[in-house]
C-alpha cells in the first residue's frame, strides 16, 4: 500500500472516528432531554437539548434536538409560561446559528422559532398591560433585529476546517514516515521532521484561530 493512499484512509478513518464521538454525544444529551421532557422537567430538557446542539452534525441526533426544542419552546408558549417558553425558542435560534458554517442548518425552524421570540420579548418589555399597537410595533422591531442578514462564517470554517486536516495529517505522516524507525536509525531526523512539526504547528493554530474566530 502506498505512503500516500495509507495517510489518506487515515485521515478518513480519523474524521470518521471523530463524526462518530460527535454523534455518540449528540444522541444521548437527547435521549437525556427526552427523559427530562417526560417528567415535565422542562428547564433540564431544555438544558439537555442545547448541549445536543453543541455536538451538531448535519442531519445528525443534534438537528433532532433543534426541532424537539422547537416543539417545546411552542408548548410553553401556548400554556402561558413566557420566561421557560422564551429560553427554548432562543436556545433554538442561538444553537443553530452558532453551528453554522459554510451554511446555516435547518433555516426553517429559526424562522418558525423567532416571530414567538419576539412576541414574548416584546410582552416581557412591555408587560401585559401594553397596548396591542405598542406590542406589534417592538415584536416588529425585535423580529427585524433577529432577521438582519447574517452570513455563514465561511473563513472561519474554511480556517478551522483546514487547520484540522493539517494538523491530524502531519501527525499520521510523520507516524507513517518513521515508524517503527527510531533516532538512532534515521539519519539528521530533525532535519526531516521539522517540515512535520511546522505543519503540525500552522494547521493548529489555524484551527484555534477559526474557532475563536467564528
Amino acid at each position: 500500500m502506498k505512503p500516500s493512499f495509507r495517510l489518506g484512509l487515515s485521515v478518513i478513518i480519523a474524521l470518521a472516528a471523530v463524526a462518530g464521538v460527535v454523534e455518540y454525544r449528540a444522541g444521548r444529551e437527547l435521549d437525556l432531554a427526552r427523559q427530562a421532557r417526560a417528567k415535565s422537567d422542562h428547564e433540564t430538557a431544555v438544558n439537555h437539548y442545547t448541549r445536543s446542539l453543541n455536538w451538531h452534525l448535519p442531519w445528525g441526533s443534534a438537528e433532532t434536538a433543534a426541532g424537539e426544542m422547537l416543539e417545546l419552546g411552542l408548548y410553553l408558549a401556548r400554556r402561558g409560561q413566557d420566561a421557560e417558553a422564551a429560553l427554548a425558542l432562543s436556545r433554538v435560534r442561538s444553537g443553530l446559528h452558532g453551528a453554522r458554517s459554510f451554511y446555516t442548518p435547518r433555516p426553517d425552524l429559526i424562522a418558525q422559532a423567532e416571530p414567538i421570540l419576539a412576541r414574548l420579548m416584546a410582552k416581557s418589555r412591555l408587560g401585559p398591560a401594553a397596548s396591542p399597537k405598542d406590542m406589534d410595533r417592538l415584536t416588529g422591531r425585535y423580529l427585524e433585529i433577529m432577521r438582519q442578514p447574517a452570513r455563514p462564517g465561511l473563513g472561519p470554517a474554511l480556517a478551522a476546517s483546514l487547520g484540522f486536516l493539517l494538523w491530524t495529517g502531519s501527525v499520521l505522516g510523520f507516524v507513517f514516515r518513521f515508524y517503527p524507525k527510531t533516532p538512532a536509525t534515521i539519519r539528521s531526523p530533525w532535519r526531516r521532521a521539522w517540515p512535520y512539526a511546522f505543519f503540525w504547528a500552522l494547521g493548529f493554530a489555524l484551527w484555534l484561530g477559526g474557532l475563536k474566530w467564528s
